[in-house]
């Protein structure tokens, strides 16, 4: 996994259900190397307020978990695509998030752009990593942020998942993303 931080730290803070696990034939599918099963079995992808969503059926159900934290495919067969095989995980903002099959890299297909899939994560680790991240760096609701403290926010974000791993800042997906984050 790219990501090292204290990953029980962060499943001791998260909110009941926040944490969404895969069920264990399905992550054993997906990732059968093991490590990226073991994290979305053990650790999870947050939800973060909808930002992610699980497919429903690929889902070790939690019941405080939201409902708005799954999400429902026609279709959760894995795509052959010009960049091999993904399979589909759930939605991520308003694009589907899938991971790819041979090495395990996170892509998303977003309506709204212009690239069919786009290479947005190294792996599941670095996914959960910036989900959580936009959440706890989010200013409270009784905060007023100003301009420029989302600027400070974003540097805070980025920072952090730059340690990491690069590729979420170079893709054209979260830089888009980072444009309507202050308005979520």
């Amino acid at each position: 996994m790219l990501v090292g931080i204290d990953w029980p730290a962060v499943m001791e803070e998260a909110e009941p259900g926040d944490l969404l696990r895969f069920r264990p034939d399905v992550a054993a599918r997906i990732w059968p190397d093991g490590d990226g099963a073991r994290f979305v079995t053990e650790v999870g992808i947050p939800c973060s307020n909808g930002l992610f969503r699980i497919l429903a059926e690929f889902a070790e159900r939690d019941p405080a978990s939201p409902e708005k934290a799954f999400a429902t495919w026609p279709d959760p067969e894995p795509v052959d695509t010009p960049h091999g095989r993904l399979q589909p995980l759930g939605m991520l903002y308003q694009a589907v998030v899938f991971v790819h099959l041979g090495d395990g890299t996170i892509w998303v297909s977003d309506p709204d752009s212009e690239i069919e899939y786009e290479l947005v994560h190294g792996d599941v680790s670095s996914l959960g990593y910036l989900v959580y991240k936009f959440e706890v760096e989010r200013p409270g609701p009784d905060e007023r942020p100003n301009p420029y403290d989302w600027a400070e926010v974003e540097e805070i974000v980025r920072e952090g998942m730059e340690r990491w791993d690069s590729r979420p800042f170079e893709s054209e997906f979260w830089t888009a993303f980072l444009d309507s984050y202050p308005m979520l």
